[in-house]
């Protein structure tokens, strides 16, 4: 690709000055397409700056940056309609714009996240800027650990670099100017725990272009000046502090070309990766020639001046571009028009120069100097006359940073000169000394304006109230993070199926964004890294709860049991001792007996939840190791299935029997534990003086969803004396529905059971259980008393009549409250909604069993079981030297790869199976459909 020094200032004017759709053609598109458009943003400056104002055009004031307003009680969203859209100034920043659409009904028109994350990202931003063909200043990236010395990273021929963290910011605290190996070192010093572009300083000046990715191309708008850094603004060296519309003529030769070639070159690499919709490229002058430095891929606060200008030439507003570009196919054929005669609109953004408190600022709107002084706000009209400014303030009642945005003061004609860093017109702070003066904020030192002449809060006559002791915040902060984390949450079990399921970073990847330094000194910005932890570490995961993730046994959780985690951590609830939690144990001594009576089990079974069937598994064997052996496991035997789960031999391992102490007895040819082979086992062992003391039955194999004949087994057990476990991790669930009541003699004639709600009862993860026939043996291994060695200060904790310490039943002592989650969730939908979605897995099955039994290439090679099937594709004309094996796992790597499902493979009978478990109560007839094609699909593929 041709670099962008070949382009010269006759390409711009040749094709116009400024490019767009044609304005009454756009507004008669969108007339036919929208019935309304909301405008999400703190403030409505853009909004209003589309003129003629629409009729199906208003502002809602959403945010990122200030609480999202609670619906009114009893209200029920109405549905969202093709015509009831939304669109956002910043929807990648938290979850408000998302949560305010799906609240009311609204469809938000907004790029896919993880495109605006990777162009918005400004270490990223040089590979998209490479991949256009755009330059860039020479740069290298210090990484977030394992650094060298500053020095090691310095370049001696660079007279100034720029330090920037990855992420783009909002008060410019994220670029520095650094110009020596020692105010680097500080740099970095600062930014510890996070990569760091260092990139050679370009002096000249800078320019910001608007353009909008369509879906068949990409139009580039008008060229702005961009001001950055002013200090007569109380901005730091790289805060953004405004924008003026530039013509090409006030640019040196070519450079308003390359500005417009560079965003349409830009613009289509965006558009190549999926991104829709406006957004800004910010560029700086360096010898004659652009150097791109970072993408906005979002609406910028210049869109409000660049639609004055479009309007001025007869073309759509880059809000109509915006979103005709989600709604048609490709965009009417567009025109060029040259920029309108000037003076051209310019901005500029007041900052706050301390820590201070806003009480109120002078209303947005329109203000007119005249001889009487400056009157206003005035009714909205089209332009900005000479003698007048429009005023919107940013920044909400309460506490504001230094740095932080105050307002936006915008004006009809340029406010500095043409230079890298101008000084702001006297004229311009002026207005802004005024408007301030309208103001209410209690700081000693704002911009263009003298402290004595600035309303503010009374002196205090006391010593300032003490803030929060140590590791605590105060109510407003705890307030707002934890409302921000409630629309985290809401955000993330409503949009399972909107990316890949399968998501594996490489450990280089991780640790490039996770690994940090200890933080000595915290941040008052709880929010911020909330998002930071979920986009960076909790998002990098596989969605196991999507709706076409058929891989292992996939949980998919609910968010009462979510509520509740957090819940029983406010309370630091410990269902150990009764002294410590009466009522959280009382809480899982009722869930235990709702679990029971899920399962039709016997009133007189007891136990306790643990955190998964490993730990339920280790805690029964154990209790039957002590019961049947006492201390004496020289000879012990005990006896599984090869298809047991791997959590049964590792329990055998920490209970002190060696692997050769385990029978594993092959399966039948069903994959179930075969009886009489198991009962020949037993006698030989007796036969040669050894201890036979617990069989393992399986409910529900890992594999195959295979049933250990469990009647059988449990009479084998009765005659022999022996201890009859039952691992129904997966599948003891289904005794709840009227398919599984046949199971539930057997369960109750087990000695112990296993289950884990945060399988197929939704539950989050830990959330695992173990029940015993006779409870009053799990104290008999495990109270505390049996095995302390000082119990002086446990002996206050110990039981008085019928009050029960469950730290007695199994091996934790300080143990969380998993119960309040089973708990919540059977409270909130009850147990006939969890037998449904029970029921609704097996269904599941059986309809992928009946597809793959009718598809001439494919093969069902185990039946449905507990939600669990497996096949194989077996091509009707296969040859007979073709690797059916390789063919299955390359299906499942390759559908795996094109993210539309995850389904793995597993070994039956020595052959390569594809398996998919159907649990998942959000997954549909539809994806199990699909996901059978892509298996055909894939198949056929040479």
């Amino acid at each position: 690709m041709r670099q962008l020094t070949e382009f010269r200032s006759d390409v711009s004017r040749a094709a116009g000055d400024i490019e767009g759709i044609d304005g009454q053609a756009g507004l008669r598109l969108l007339a036919g397409s929208v019935g309304e458009v909301v405008w999400l943003d703190h403030c409505p400056f853009l909004s209003a700056s589309f003129q003629p104002a629409p009729a199906w055009l208003r502002h809602e004031p959403v945010s990122a940056f200030q609480a999202l307003p609670a619906p009114t009680p009893g209200h029920r969203p109405p549905p969202s309609g093709p015509r009831r859209l939304c669109v956002s100034f910043a929807p990648e920043h938290g979850t408000h714009a998302r949560t305010w659409a799906r609240t009311h009904g609204y469809r938000l028109l907004a790029p896919d996240p993880g495109v605006t994350a990777w162009a918005a990202d400004k270490i990223h931003a040089v590979e998209l800027f490479a991949m256009a063909g755009v330059p860039t200043p020479p740069s290298r990236v210090v990484p977030a650990a394992d650094r060298e010395p500053a020095e090691t990273y310095w370049n001696d021929r660079w007279p100034q670099a720029v330090a920037q963290r990855r992420e783009n910011n909002l008060i410019g605290r994220g670029t520095v100017l650094v110009d020596s190996p020692s105010s680097l070192r500080s740099c970095l010093d600062a930014w510890p725990d996070e990569p760091v572009k260092l990139s050679r300083h370009a002096p000249g000046i800078s320019l910001t272009v608007t353009a909008c990715a369509g879906p068949d191309r990409t139009l580039v708008s008008a060229v702005s000046h961009q001001l950055v850094g002013l200090p007569e603004l109380a901005a730091g060296w790289g805060t953004h502090c405004g924008n003026q519309l530039v013509h090409p003529d006030d640019l040196p030769a070519g450079l308003y070309g390359q500005a417009r070639e560079a965003a349409r070159r830009v613009g289509e690499v965006l558009r190549g990766r999926g991104f829709r919709g406006v957004f800004g490229l910010d560029l700086v002058e360096d010898a004659g020639r652009l150097m791109a430095v970072e993408v906005n891929p979002r609406f910028q606060t210049v869109v409000s001046l660049v639609q004055a200008v479009e309007g001025g030439a007869g073309l759509l507003p880059s809000l109509g571009l915006h979103i005709l570009s989600f709604l048609l196919p490709a965009l009417p054929d567009p025109v060029a028009r040259a920029l309108p005669p000037g003076p051209y609109p310019s901005q500029l953004v007041v900052h706050s120069a301390t820590d201070s408190t806003v009480h109120d600022l002078a209303p947005s709107g329109r203000y007119r100097r005249a001889d009487h002084g400056v009157t206003g706000p005035l009714p909205t009209s089209a332009g900005i006359a000479d003698n007048e400014a429009l005023w919107w303030g940013i920044a909400h009642p309460g506490p504001v940073g230094a740095g932080q945005e105050l307002a936006l003061a915008q004006f009809g004609r340029p406010v500095a000169a043409l230079e890298p860093r101008p000084r702001p017109a006297p004229d311009a702070m002026a207005w802004i000394a005024t408007l301030l003066q309208r103001s209410r904020i209690a700081t000693e030192s704002l911009p263009g304006l003298p402290a004595q002449g600035r309303s503010q809060a009374p002196p205090a006559s006391a010593p300032p109230a003490p803030g929060p002791p140590p590791l605590r915040l105060d109510e407003q902060r705890m307030r707002e993070a934890g409302h921000h984390t409630i629309e985290l949450i809401i955000n993330r079990l409503t949009t399972a199926g909107d990316r890949p399921p399968l998501h594996v970073p490489s450990p280089a990847t991780l640790r490039a964004t996770l690994d940090e330094p200890l933080p000595e000194h915290g941040t008052s910005n709880l929010p911020a890294l909330l998002d930071h932890v979920t986009q960076q570490a909790l998002g990098e995961a596989t969605r196991l709860d999507h709706p076409r993730c058929f891989a292992f046994v996939p949980s998919t959780g609910n968010f009462p049991a979510v509520l509740a985690d957090a819940l029983a951590a406010a309370h630091l609830s410990i269902p150990g001792a009764w002294l410590v939690g009466a009522g959280p144990t009382q809480l899982e001594l009722t869930t235990l007996g709702w679990l029971k009576a899920l399962l039709g089990l016997p009133d007189g079974h007891g136990g306790l939840l643990v955190s998964g069937g490993s730990l339920a598994n280790l805690t029964a064997l154990a209790v039957a190791r002590d019961h049947h052996l006492g201390g004496d496991c020289a000879q012990a035997r005990l006896y599984c299935s090869t298809q047991a789960h791997p959590s049964v031999p590792r329990a055998a391992h920490l209970l002190g029997l060696t692997r050769g102490r385990l029978s594993a007895v092959p399966a039948d040819e069903g994959l179930r534990l075969d009886t009489p082979a198991v009962a020949r086992r037993i006698a030989r062992d007796r036969d040669d003086g050894l201890r036979p003391f617990a069989v393992v039955a399986t409910l529900g194999t890992t594999g195959t969803g295979a049933v250990d004949p469990l009647d059988d087994l449990a009479d084998l057990c009765e005659r022999e004396g022996l201890w009859l476990h039952v691992d129904g991790a997966h599948g003891a669930a289904v005794a709840a529905t009227p398919r599984g009541h046949h199971l539930r003699g057997a369960l109750g004639r087990a000695d112990s059971l296993t289950i884990d709600p945060h399988k197929w009862l939704f539950q989050p993860y830990e959330t695992g259980c173990v029940l015993l026939r006779r409870p009053e043996l799990l104290p008999a291994t495990f109270a505390l008393g049996r095995h302390a060695l000082d119990t002086g200060y446990l002996e206050p904790t110990e039981s008085r009549g019928d009050e029960v310490n469950l730290s007695d039943y199994g091996p934790q002592q300080s143990r969380g409250l998993r119960a309040l989650k089973l708990w919540l969730s059977l409270k909130t939908f009850g147990a006939q909604a969890f037998r449904r979605a029970i029921e609704h897995g097996m269904d599941l099955a059986e309809h992928a069993a009946a597809l793959i039994a009718a598809h001439p290439d494919l093969k069902l090679v185990t039946a449905p079981s507990l939600a669990v099937l497996t096949f194989r594709y077996q091509p009707a004309d296969a040859s007979e030297d073709w690797d059916g094996d390789t063919a299955q796992e390359r299906i499942s790597r390759d559908i795996c790869a094109g993210g539309q499902a995850l389904i793995l493979t597993t070994r039956v009978r020595g052959a390569t199976v594809l398996r998919m478990c159907t649990i998942n109560p959000t997954s549909t007839r539809a994806d199990v459909e699909a996901v059978l094609e892509l298996v055909a699909q894939q198949g056929r593929r040479p």
